[in-house]
């Protein structure tokens, strides 16, 4: 069912700063940040691996209530599925708890989240890229 990590998401505080961090340090190049919803979103390619970083637009939303309680760093990890629809529904009858079972789009493709109290207290992402 899984192809492979597809990227793993880091909660930032504040994405320029991030940005620039990543590429002074590392010496990367990132895509242009991107909005959705109430977060701003950027990538950066490693191979054949993405790190997500992902900071909140304002004080409110998912991403600033999780950086108030957990601080920044890594926020979930995300497998690469081939058909979201197909996983989804393999995984409902296997008993696996959601934290959205509906998939609906992201930056990458349509995604779905699994409860990290079902995951080993891992946030979890699929995808299916578009």
């Amino acid at each position: 069912m899984l192809k492979r990590v597809n990227h793993i998401g880091i909660a930032v505080r504040d994405l320029d700063q991030a940005i620039e961090f990543w590429s002074k340090m590392f010496g990367v190049e990132t895509s242009p940040p991107v909005t959705e919803k109430d977060m701003r979103i950027c990538m950066i390619k490693l191979g054949d691996l993405l790190v997500e970083l992902i900071a909140p637009l304002g004080p409110e939303g998912v991403m600033a209530r999780h950086i108030e309680k957990r601080g920044e760093g890594i926020h979930h990890v995300c497998y690469e599925v081939e058909d979201i629809y197909k996983a989804v529904e393999e995984l409902a009858a296997r008993g696996m708890q959601f934290a959205n079972k509906e998939p609906r789009e992201g930056a990458e493709g349509k995604i779905v989240f699994l409860h990290p109290t079902a995951t080993h207290g891992v946030l979890t992402e699929l995808v299916q890229v578009r």
